[in-house]
């Protein structure tokens, strides 16, 4: 008997290891390595992200081939998009991990899941790098974004979240399904070096389009750290907060030339509510219309009610006799502001 209560005892941490080396082993990330064979990487990097948990991307990737995942926003314009995200992932990039061309090479739509993006160069990416429809709990930090390649008639922004899949932006007739994005939104420290195309294409940095419902699908939306450059409508734009919005932080520097009248280098319009601080705006607009920062509602149902705007530096070049404007309309409260024209 006490010869085999010590030999079920000497079992024990035996059993222990090996229960924790298989734990440890399904943690383990899955790294992919790029080939430049588009016919290769996009399978991989899709088989390797199908499986959830930690993906490692290293080398270079091409996403160089027409894509093939549909999605709702195809009835707002969108192309399809390359690599589907479709459950809780954490992909980051190894080194310099470049994804060269691709349309649209992310598209996240994971309903209830996280999904974090980090450390990837984007390199000639059509219609926008990383597109985001359904997620609970985003990060999207220190990637890269050279460059792109126009599509026709269809607008470029860096990175896009998005639930407004009725109206290429939300109406109060047309919301979309903002109870899609939800959770904590953090879209920080990347590079967007928009520079390609022509003064016809549409170029816009970061996009945040009806994203959380109240009461209990709320978004904490941060945009901060982020440099933009080269955009000729805003570098960065939100449309109808469903919660609470922080853009801080961020440096943006226009192309020259406004493919709008009244572009704004930073939009804010609808509900929500929302801290401007810290930024810092280089506006190399001549357009004499444009708006270095626009805080506004264009319908009475979705009345901006907590704007605090504070500590930004604006700087303007307008031609002799030009006067730009930094445009604050709308039902705001404890603003305030500070601009160096």
């Amino acid at each position: 008997m006490a010869q085999q209560l010590i030999r079920r005892l000497r079992a024990a941490p035996v059993i222990t290891a090996a229960i924790a080396l298989a734990a440890s082993a399904l943690a383990q990330p899955t790294v992919v390595n790029g080939t430049g064979n588009p016919d290769v990487d996009i399978p991989a990097v899709q088989a390797a992200v199908n499986l959830g948990g930690e993906v490692v991307l290293s080398g270079h990737f091409s996403f160089d081939k027409p894509p093939t995942i549909p999605s709702p926003l195809q009835a707002v314009g969108f192309p399809q998009a390359t690599i589907l995200i479709s459950k809780a992932v954490a992909i980051s990039g190894a080194g310099d991990a470049i994804i060269e061309r691709g349309t649209i090479p992310f598209y996240v739509a994971a309903p209830g899941a996280s999904v974090s993006i980090q450390k990837l160069h984007f390199v000639s990416p059509s219609k926008s790098a990383i597109v985001v429809y359904a997620v609970s709990g985003l990060v999207i930090a220190s990637c890269r974004i050279d460059g792109y390649v126009p599509l026709p008639n269809i607008q470029f922004s860096g990175i896009g979240i998005t639930a407004s899949d009725m109206a290429a932006a939300p109406t109060p007739t047309q919301p979309g399904h903002p109870e899609n994005i939800s959770g904590r939104i953090v879209i920080a420290n990347n590079d967007l070096n928009l520079v390609g195309g022509t003064s016809s294409d549409v170029v816009l940095g970061i996009t945040t389009f009806s994203a959380g419902q109240p009461p209990d699908r709320e978004v904490d939306l941060y945009i901060s750290g982020n440099r933009i450059n080269n955009v000729n409508r805003p570098g960065i734009d939100t449309r109808r907060i469903g919660g609470r919005a922080h853009v801080e932080g961020n440096k943006i520097t226009t192309s020259p030339i406004a493919t709008q009248p009244t572009a704004e280098a930073i939009r804010v319009v609808g509900i929500g509510s929302f801290v401007i601080a810290h930024n810092v705006i280089d506006c190399q607009w001549s357009n004499p219309d444009a708006i270095g920062m626009g805080v506004y509602s264009q319908f009475a149902d979705w009345p901006i009610t907590n704007a605090v705007i504070v500590d930004n530096d604006i700087s303007m070049s307008p031609p002799d006799g030009v006067q730009f404007t930094i445009l604050v309309q709308g039902s705001t409260s404890g603003a305030s502001l500070r601009a160096s024209l």
